[in-house]
């Protein structure tokens, strides 16, 4: 990985988790939908009965519950149910993509040490302002550190992650 695509993983992993666990939601009910359909689809066909009325009908025989039946069977969908499997399949790859980044910025934090991570997950992960790390960081630590102290930290620790990535 390059590190400009470091970068941007460890820039968006916040918006990734959000993400991730809406598309996980998401696609759990789009899994759901399309199956009730699937179901309902199967309930319609079996329930479709013959009348016998007594009343003259067409010279040909025909099956319309064993025709949607042998449709089913074959996997033939309706295209709003296509439609509806594109878009799940759409947010299964951008879930699939979010939370293999995620998995990547979490696999970084182990070779930094206690200092780096806390730098990283607080400023670069969590969002935190220069100002709040800086408290932060000597509420946690006991030191005091400058804004450059703490960028060196920062520094060092993107090095690391970098060469961990390459």
């Amino acid at each position: 990985m390059e590190p400009n695509e470091v970068r941007y993983c460890l820039d968006h992993y916040r918006e990734s988790v959000a993400r991730s666990a809406f598309l996980k939601t998401d696609i759990e009910n789009l899994e759901k939908r399309i199956r009730q359909m699937r179901d309902t689809m199967v309930e319609n066909s079996i329930c479709i009965t013959q009348k016998w009325t007594g009343m003259p009908h067409g010279s040909e025989v025909g099956d319309p519950t064993g025709g949607l039946a042998q449709r089913i069977a074959d996997g033939d969908t309706p295209e709003y149910m296509r439609e509806m499997e594109a878009e799940m399949r759409k947010k299964q790859e951008e879930y699939s993509r979010r939370t293999t980044m995620m998995a990547y910025v979490e696999s970084w934090l182990h070779v930094l040490n206690e200092r780096e991570r806390y730098v990283v997950k607080t400023q670069w992960l969590g969002g935190s302002t220069w100002r709040e790390l800086i408290s932060g960081f000597q509420e946690q630590f006991g030191d005091i550190y400058s804004l450059q102290g703490l960028r060196k930290i920062r520094n060092r620790a993107f090095k690391k992650i970098c060469e961990i990535a390459k």
